[in-house]
């Protein structure tokens, strides 16, 4: 009875290989659910660890994936953030997408949809023969999405974290440095005679309302401050709160981050960040619900469904034996 449930959970789909029968391990359904136990579900471009709140995601570091999720390397995704989860693919391999909330994440809105499939950094590519994992898992962010009645609602604050420690962006006709309250621009000789004539290099975020970031070509793109009140810009090039990008200069893996991690300090610089309620008279999104304390009992029950994975061969021995002394140190 257990080989016939092992070969029909192998059937479904694999999320681990056991590396004692280099078969695909999967978890049925009463197992996948207990995401709080740290599940993980290995792509092409990335792995996914499902904890009870929140996805950890841990992009692949090989030369040939993405140099902008090789440079993220680990994004934190809370439930609260996501608005959906969608699987596709069609006839190829299949994809499982998370679709963030507006206002979400700094590094989304920055973004603005610029970025092309391959850097999308919230989306995962499995073996063309898990299609039905990859439905299963969107089944089951949806089912976390549900339980937070504005997944659909605009987030009144950034709920993914960036980095915004101190940073140095090089630019096609200058270069942008950012403390973490300020960014500077320091002008090459051949930058516009406009840009030299600036009366301002340093930009308190503070008196900031936004960033424009537009994905570096050829011999395009910019990073553009906005400032609070009405606009009158000059063209990029010869606008003082712009860097140019293009020509080797600026990529995707160094200005988006940097773009992101401003654009959170701006937000973070608001007086309303401070207070209970945001600019449009939102209320701040509450914390996360702790999960409920396990019990004894329910623990003990658990390490013996995942002895019956173990006898089954769907758990090898290193893997049952971790998650035994992670329950373990629970009670």
């Amino acid at each position: 009875m257990a080989v016939a449930a092992a070969t029909e959970l192998r059937r479904i789909a694999g999320v681990r290989m056991n590396s004692a029968v280099r078969l695909p391990v999967v978890f049925p359904p009463w197992y996948v659910h207990r995401m709080g136990l740290g599940l993980e579900l290995v792509g092409a471009n990335a792995t996914w660890v499902f904890e009870h709140d929140r996805i950890e995601i841990n992009y692949s570091s090989g030369l040939g994936h993405p140099r902008l999720l090789r440079k993220l390397r680990h994004r934190t995704i809370p439930y609260q953030a996501i608005s959906r989860a969608t699987a596709a693919g069609g006839d190829g391999n299949p994809q499982l997408v998370l679709h963030l909330r507006v206002g979400a994440d700094p590094l989304t809105e920055v973004a603005a949809g610029q970025l092309s499939d391959d850097t999308e950094p919230h989306r995962i590519e499995l073996a063309e023969n898990q299609h039905e994992l990859a439905g299963y898992y969107a089944d089951h962010v949806n089912d976390h999405c549900a339980l937070n009645p504005d997944s659909a609602a605009p987030a009144p604050r950034f709920l993914v974290e960036v980095d915004r420690s101190q940073r140095r962006l090089k630019g096609y006709d200058g270069e942008a440095f950012f403390d973490g309250s300020a960014v500077e621009f320091q002008w090459h000789p051949d930058a516009s005679s406009a840009k030299h004539r600036a009366p301002r290099r340093q930009h308190p975020v503070a008196e900031l309302a936004g960033v424009e970031w537009a994905k570096p070509g050829l011999a395009s793109g910019h990073l553009l401050l906005v400032p609070h009140g009405e606009r009158a810009d000059a063209p990029p090039e010869d606008n003082a709160r712009a860097l140019m990008f293009g020509f080797g200069y600026g990529g995707t893996a160094a200005s988006l981050p940097f773009a992101a991690a401003v654009l959170a300090a701006i937000q973070a610089a608001r007086p309303e960040a401070l207070d209970p309620g945001n600019a449009d008279g939102r209320p701040a999104l509450p914390a996360a619900p702790q999960p409920p304390r396990e019990s004894r009992e329910d623990i003990l029950a658990t390490i013996r469904e995942l002895g019956e994975l173990h006898q089954a061969g769907i758990l090898n021995s290193a893997e049952f034996e971790q998650k035994k002394r992670e329950l373990l140190d629970r009670i």
